[in-house]
């Protein structure tokens, strides 16, 4: 097995334990004896627990990303250049990618619980997240009704998209979460007020 292979794996069981134990409840023992090596040869590839855990983020949630892939379709080249992003359509896009990764999203739900602490080191991570998906919003011309606040629409949306991924992830085999999540964007952005802007 090639270095970047070892390490690729140890990154995969490490984000099932944490969504089996969370960040505090799994050690890097615990990840050497998933594997069949030892805890040092985990250390090797990953230094820290710390590293562990920026490594987990950083190959998940900051390269895997369906918002970036949707948003890449309008600039320069991209396949509807000169057309403006919709709001409802971007995140139909990331429940597609999220209902496809559930053992992600768990992680992605656990570590934001426990982030609420300033001691834990993914603390700024999370903590600075509403203001990266702010930003993110304010770099595109986004097609909305007028009248409407663009940017409040797209926060409080994603929050609602986070309180539906927790109900889904406790009762996965009674929540559709696609089919839940046009449910919810009924109401978010309804009729007549968004027709043409989906």
């Amino acid at each position: 097995m090639s270095s970047q292979e070892r390490f690729n794996q140890i990154v995969d069981v490490a984000v099932r334990l944490i969504g089996e134990k969370g960040y505090y409840g799994m050690s890097l023992q615990d990840i050497a004896n998933e594997i069949g090596i030892s805890q040092t040869a985990v250390i090797h590839r990953v230094k820290s627990k710390q590293g562990l855990l920026i490594a987990v983020i950083e190959r998940h949630y900051d390269k895997v990303d369906a918002v970036e892939r949707y948003l890449s379709q309008f600039v320069g080249g991209g396949s509807r250049e000169g057309d403006r992003p919709r709001i409802p359509e971007v995140l139909r896009e990331v429940v597609a990618q999220n209902a496809a990764q559930p053992e992600m999203v768990k992680v992605f739900e656990m570590l934001n619980a426990e982030a609420m602490s300033p001691a834990h080191p993914a603390y700024a991570y999370f903590a600075e997240r509403p203001a990266r998906l702010a930003q993110q919003f304010r770099e595109h011309d986004w097609l909305v009704p007028d009248g409407v606040d663009g940017e409040f629409v797209y926060m409080l949306a994603n929050a609602t998209m986070y309180g539906l991924e927790g109900r889904w992830l406790a009762n996965p085999d009674t929540i559709d979460f696609v089919a839940e999540w046009e449910r919810y964007s009924d109401y978010l952005f309804p009729s007549p007020q968004w027709d043409g802007y989906r």
